[in-house]
């Protein structure tokens, strides 16, 4: 017996107000459907509404039309009691780890944060906190400091860590990477791809770097002035993009593997004595 989806997104639309005053939408009639344990990546040109899906899924934004389900229960509109247990299973990551957290708060206040809101007691926070930090590269002594005192990568690593920390049915990630240099980037992905391997969440994921698509997605959506234009398995999808935005992403990505891979064969230059 097939397993229904986790969450379904029947044709989804959402609409902004443009400087003009303008209402201009953003994403338009949206359908897609998300099984349990599913890696799903959603990527597209800027602006192309990939982060307002997130949002709209979060319920930090409000949807103009269309439903969502979630674990059978319909959603009709933003916020009512089935978009409550949504919020209440899943577990977010933004773009900025430094806006994410409280300034005044230590970190390891920040990981318990959401142990708190689900009840659980202190002894068990405290230990779960501890053990997911850890598993994502951070020393203990770290988890007294406040977020001013350590690095855009260790805070992106607890940003990661307080989502984990509840072992959420749904982890929602909106660039996680986008705002950490190259080296620390790929670390943290490599650790990212290691937890979710292990915690095995449904995950849903914006991002423009195709190296975290690649080594994360088993299905890739492809949305494209607000509308979804592609939406395959990874591995079919990353080897033969039928639209025209994927296309341009998976070239553009091989052009920029290409080039790093000629730079790292170019012999070292020679020492001038």
């Amino acid at each position: 017996m097939v397993s229904p989806p986790l969450l379904s997104l029947h044709n989804l639309s959402a609409a902004v107000h443009a400087p003009d005053g303008r209402r201009r939408s953003i994403l338009c009639d949206a359908t897609v459907e998300i099984m349990q344990g599913e890696v799903v990546a959603i990527i597209g040109p800027s602006g192309g509404g990939k982060s307002t899906l997130l949002k709209a899924v979060l319920g930090l934004i409000r949807f103009t039309g269309g439903s969502m389900v979630f674990e059978g229960h319909p959603i009709h509109r933003p916020l009512d009691g089935a978009h409550q247990r949504l919020r209440a299973a899943a577990e977010a990551v933004f773009q900025n780890p430094l806006g994410a957290l409280n300034p005044h708060a230590r970190l390891r206040s920040a990981i318990e944060e959401p142990l708190r809101a689900r009840g659980i007691a202190r002894i068990e926070r405290a230990s779960r906190a501890e053990t997911v930090a850890a598993r994502m590269g951070l020393d203990a002594e770290i988890l007294d400091r406040r977020p001013a005192a350590v690095s855009l990568g260790q805070a992106q690593r607890v940003c990661i860590a307080r989502a984990l920390a509840p072992r959420p049915d749904l982890l929602v990630l909106d660039e996680p990477l986008s705002a950490l240099d190259a080296l620390v980037a790929a670390e943290v992905a490599a650790l990212l791809t290691e937890v979710i391997a292990e915690a095995c969440p449904t995950v849903l994921f914006v991002s423009h770097d195709m190296r975290l698509v690649r080594r994360l997605a088993t299905r890739v959506v492809v949305i494209d002035e607000g509308r979804i234009v592609e939406d395959a398995p990874a591995a079919q999808l990353l080897s033969a993009p039928q639209s025209g935005a994927a296309r341009a992403l998976v070239e553009c990505d091989a052009r920029r593997r290409g080039a790093f891979a000629a730079a790292r064969a170019l012999p070292a230059a020679e020492t001038v004595a």
